[in-house]
């Protein structure tokens, strides 16, 4: 009898549980239902009362005005579900209360922003978000989980990189993945590899907004047929440099293109320094001309200045005043080169001065090895056959290195430093020049209109008392 009783009581408990569940099952389901039909009022309510009012703010907003849109119930009601059931950490009340006091969040914001803090964002991230692209926040949960995954599964982006390419560009996360598909197809059909294309968006994630008709075929068009680059040399181009599939081809890669020309330099020659470096699309005119200036001011004529911006497609990305001039000085002071040696071997310019030129040079001088003028062969091989000429091992260089790299790279920067308060000191007296010559034209300005008031006054007073002087006689 009493196990009888016990089993009745369990089968009592396991009645209630049921109906409980039952009950929580039907309120559940009851709100639902409830936001689902206040959702579809609001969704009538909104197409029947349509007005003139209304239609001119979807043209408004069709231009381009930009309208911050809540989130609706029924999408808060279906994020908080979601993060109720979710695979990622979700943020604590104390979490969420600091972030929330920081960067200014709505209370609806909460099951995105733990998604997105999931993926690895922290609150400066976050924050430039909300600068940036606050629509994110106010969409819904599922769909951007949907992006995010089609970006990881198909494109390849992961942890670090997905991170960087939200940062760069969070209007990412709105788009479709119909409208991504395209790009990435004809990034893949010109020849970009699949395990590159998480690389190339990464560094330019606006590709994906661009039109594949009217914006990334028309660039490489161009690249292959007026600039002259093989298609098959298209996907290194790409690769080295993704944004030259945003530059605009009237306005930027055009004109640098025939800037080059107009240099002397081939059209073959052209297109193996765009090939090697494309980012000479992207410099200004301004740096283009600050670095041939520099040529020119070592006594390079048009034919050598072509000559060595051919052999050296990196030379427009080196600073004149911090990389070219300090090598040059050395060069000439030191190693006992001239501008000629500049013009045979242009890629002296862009070994490190504190980690290679000087290091060697300096290694075989404190032997009494070092040749005048010095052979630049010796800066290009490598350290196990560069010793050999001195007779030494490669420990004995690498503790050498080791030792008067720090020096070297300490008389560098207080090199530099001098030479930018000599720079700011004739600037300062370049402008206290100005400042002068300003201040005298004025006063001579001052002057003369001073000397025009005396004389207009001189002749009024003259005026007046001849005037006088016949009213008298008149009377």
């Amino acid at each position: 009898r009493r196990e009888g009783a016990d089993a009745g009581a369990s089968g009592r408990d396991g009645a209630r549980a049921a109906r409980d569940e039952a009950e929580a099952r039907a309120v559940i389901e009851a709100t639902v239902s409830r936001l689902k039909d206040r959702q579809a009022n609001k969704v009538a309510a909104a197409s029947s009362g349509a007005t003139a009012a209304s239609r001119a703010t979807k043209r408004a907003s069709a231009t381009g005005a930009k309208k911050t849109v809540r989130k609706s119930e029924w999408d808060s009601f279906v994020d908080w579900k979601t993060m109720e059931h979710q695979e990622y950490e979700t943020l604590s009340d104390a979490e969420y209360a600091k972030l929330t006091k920081k960067l200014a969040l709505e209370p609806e914001w909460r099951p995105m922003v733990s998604y997105l803090t999931s993926l690895g964002l922290k609150a400066g991230d976050l924050e430039k978000m909300l600068i940036n692209c606050e629509e994110v926040f106010n969409r819904p949960v599922s769909r951007v989980i949907t992006r995010v995954e089609y970006l990881q599964s198909e494109v390849g982006l992961e942890g670090k990189t997905l991170r960087q390419i939200v940062n760069k560009d969070p209007r990412i996360l709105l788009q479709r993945n119909r409208h991504s598909i395209p790009r990435c197809r004809y990034l893949t059909k010109i020849g970009v590899p699949q395990d590159k294309l998480a690389d190339v968006l990464g560094k330019q994630p606006s590709i994906l907004h661009l039109s594949v008709q009217k914006g990334l075929m028309p660039r490489v068009q161009y690249l292959k047929q007026e600039v002259g680059i093989a298609a098959e040399d298209i996907p290194l181009v790409i690769q080295r440099s993704p944004a030259v599939l945003t530059f605009s081809v009237e306005n930027q890669i055009q004109p640098r293109v025939e800037f080059l020309r107009e240099l002397g330099i081939s059209k073959e020659n052209v297109v193996k320094m765009i090939t090697r470096h494309p980012h000479l699309l992207q410099y200004s005119f301004e740096g283009l001309g600050e670095h041939l200036k520099f040529l020119g001011e070592i006594g390079m004529n048009d034919n050598e200045v072509a000559l060595t911006v051919t052999r050296l497609s990196q030379f427009f990305s080196l600073s004149v005043e911090n990389s070219l001039r300090p090598k040059y000085e050395y060069l000439t002071g030191e190693l006992g080169g001239t501008k000629e040696t500049c013009v045979k071997y242009p890629a002296y310019f862009s070994l490190s001065l504190d980690q290679r030129i000087k290091p060697r040079h300096l290694f075989l001088e404190q032997y009494d090895l070092a040749p005048d003028p010095f052979p630049m062969k010796y800066l290009s091989v490598k350290d196990e056959e560069f010793v050999l000429r001195a007779d030494r091992t490669v420990a004995e260089f690498e503790e050498y290195k080791e030792e008067m790299i720090p020096i070297f790279t300490a008389e560098t920067a207080r090199r530099a430093l001098l030479r930018q308060v000599t720079t700011s000191s004739e600037e300062q007296r370049m402008e206290l020049e100005r400042k002068r010559a300003e201040y005298m034209r004025t006063h001579q300005e001052l002057a003369r209109k001073r000397e025009y008031s005396d004389r207009v006054l001189k002749a009024r007073n003259s005026h007046r008392m001849l005037l006088r002087v016949s009213n008298r006689r008149s009377r």
